[in-house]
């Protein structure tokens, strides 16, 4: 396990700089010093944080203009009418138009009832609790409340209750929670000890190859094993070695 952290640590050295920061869609969080803007722009840009990367920038970039740079703003006075006009003809492989009007329909009666995101998710929160398991059902379960009748919602706000390795969301919780100088750490009231590892399939496949992890589906249960064994690295910040893991897989693609 000594070289086992040895190494993710260099890794994590290696990759976790403000360098990282340009070329992931972590970037349009960094344009915002108002709470509640970079809390939406974060949770559009993990949302849509599937595909090919330079794809899921433009798409970001393609919201955030629709937005006029305003996230906050743009939820608090949104209507379904107005979203229709606006996202009409915007669709993003398997993201309709119509899943992004009831997305920000969520979000618009969401920031109506709660001062900001955080104050949702630690709606549900215990710091008791083994990990986030339970508040992200909670904060995925109650935004999409809704709008219960549109399916695509599930996909764009996954939920652990099914067994979803929830790596978007769990992305969008490590931006939130973990300090800067990468991720942004706005939520104060949730603590990075209890984050999961965003599981995707680099992670999967590094985490794989150096021994961390064997089980095969890409689900819940594995994010949670990958995380208790970085946990043995950093007991503290486990999710810091996403870098590691991320970044190294992108490097090395055809290393198997």
């Amino acid at each position: 396990m000594e070289n086992l952290k040895e190494h993710l640590d260099n890794l994590v050295k290696k990759y976790e700089t403000e360098d990282f920061i340009s070329h992931d869609p972590i970037q349009f969080i960094h344009r915002f010093s108002k709470k509640q803007d970079a809390e939406i722009s974060g949770l559009v840009a993990s949302s849509l944080a599937y595909g090919n990367r330079k794809h899921i920038i433009a798409i970001v970039n393609k919201i955030h203009e629709l937005m006029e740079y305003a996230p906050y703003e743009f939820c608090k006075n949104y209507t379904v009418e107005k979203g229709e006009k606006i996202f009409d003809g915007v669709n993003y492989r398997y993201t309709s138009s119509q899943d992004l009007v009831a997305f920000f329909h969520c979000l618009s009666k969401s920031l109506k009832k709660y001062d900001c995101l955080e104050d949702m998710f630690t709606k549900y929160y215990n710091n008791n609790d083994k990990n986030i398991k339970n508040a992200l059902i909670g904060f995925s379960g109650e935004i999409k409340s809704f709008c219960p009748q549109m399916r695509g919602l599930n996909f764009l706000l996954p939920s652990p209750v099914n067994n979803s390795a929830c790596k978007r969301l769990n992305l969008f919780l490590k931006w939130m929670v973990r300090k800067p100088p990468v991720d942004l750490g706005l939520w104060t009231s949730v603590d990075p000890a209890k984050l999961i590892i965003p599981l995707d399939t680099h992670v999967a496949r590094i985490s794989q190859l150096l021994g961390i992890c064997s089980r095969k589906s890409n689900d819940w249960q594995k994010a949670e094993m990958i995380t208790e064994v970085l946990k043995e690295c950093d007991p503290k910040d486990p999710v810091k070695y996403d870098f590691a893991l991320f970044g190294f897989g992108v490097e090395n693609r055809n290393v198997k």
